[in-house]
């Protein structure tokens, strides 16, 4: 498998992404136990986040990370993919001034909050500044992210053939 200067830089950011993901998670985890006086088994605490209105902007979250999972695993990341995966990134977690329903204002909120996510946060604002920047257009991004699909499935079917 020939893999390229930009994978070992991507596999940083992948794994800071899924350390935030899940102090994000155990946060609120904590929270809801304290809310409803009891300690959530796991399959009722999956249940919520996938049913619970008030859980509903990590979506955008979990998306971003399958997407990025899909492209660590592409035989050569480009330059294109690690300048979209860091735009990506930043303008979920990093972005100025987000909309009062977004996901980057709900996770700011949790970030502010006093939970232990500002040493992830920062790890992971530092594992970003190795990635490629761009002066690209956001949709520019959001479509890129949809091909990785698509190279991921022909680069399957080239395996298997």
């Amino acid at each position: 498998m020939t893999k390229s200067s930009h994978h070992s830089h991507a596999m940083l950011v992948r794994q800071a992404l899924w350390a935030l993901q899940k102090e994000v998670l155990n946060s609120l985890k904590a929270q809801f136990d304290s809310e409803v006086g009891y300690e959530a088994q796991p399959n009722e605490w999956f249940n919520v986040l996938l049913t619970a209105e008030r859980y509903k902007w990590l979506r955008e979250l979990t998306s971003l990370m399958a997407d990025i999972d899909i492209m660590t695993e592409l035989e050569l990341i480009t330059e294109e993919h690690g300048e979209t995966a860091r735009a990506e990134i930043e303008r979920l977690l990093f972005e100025e001034n987000p909309p009062p329903e977004s996901f980057t204002k709900q996770y700011r909120g949790l970030l502010m909050s006093g939970v232990d996510l500002m040493p992830l946060h920062s790890q992971l604002k530092a594992a970003l500044q190795h990635m490629p920047k761009t002066e690209k257009h956001p949709e520019h991004h959001q479509k890129a992210r949809k091909n990785w699909h698509e190279e991921h499935r022909n680069q399957a079917r080239k395996k298997r053939n």
